[in-house]
């Protein structure tokens, strides 16, 4: 059986990596963390399906959401997975970063509560640095960044040919 990928990405697809990428940066500010902090349960999830609704609505109009692939295989049904889990990396906000930017770090909080997307980036990272500035890049831009990228390839271009 002979496999082949396509690595070659649209403008539209390196866009996609680029907006993600760009919204984990932004939406991992400690000054965004802050402002969320001061917000009640219900006020930070209406702004949360706000900032959900608005980024997929964006996203669509500049063709940048993959809407109109059609999944032929299971490399593209993983790829969407991926790029899924890299937009909400982006808009989660359940890691250790936030007790961090919040003044709160150290206290006692249940595992649970960071079995995110983010979460679970931020504590596979830990095993490299335990810097939280460092830790925040690599979970918030460098992990959308990666994940964003290899879903467009493998929802795109990936083709298997032969038997």
């Amino acid at each position: 059986m002979k496999c082949m990928v396509d690595l070659e990405i649209t403008r539209e697809e390196l866009a996609l990596v680029l907006v993600i990428t760009v919204m984990g940066f932004a939406f991992s500010m400690k000054q965004w963390i802050l402002f969320l902090d001061s917000l009640n349960p219900f006020t930070g999830l209406i702004v949360y399906y706000v900032i959900l609704y608005f980024s997929l609505y964006a996203l669509s109009k500049m063709g940048l959401v993959i809407w109109k692939i059609r999944i032929k295989s299971a490399l593209q049904v993983f790829g969407a997975l991926l790029i899924t889990m890299a937009f909400f990396i982006t808009v989660d906000w359940e890691s250790p970063w936030v007790q961090y930017a919040t003044g709160r770090a150290g206290a006692d909080v249940s595992n649970v509560l960071y079995q995110a997307e983010d979460g679970a980036f931020w504590y596979l990272w830990s095993f490299i640095t335990s810097n939280p500035e460092i830790l925040r890049i690599l979970t918030y831009v460098v992990t959308p960044l990666i994940l964003t990228l290899i879903g467009v390839i493998l929802v795109r271009k990936a083709e298997i040919i032969g038997g």
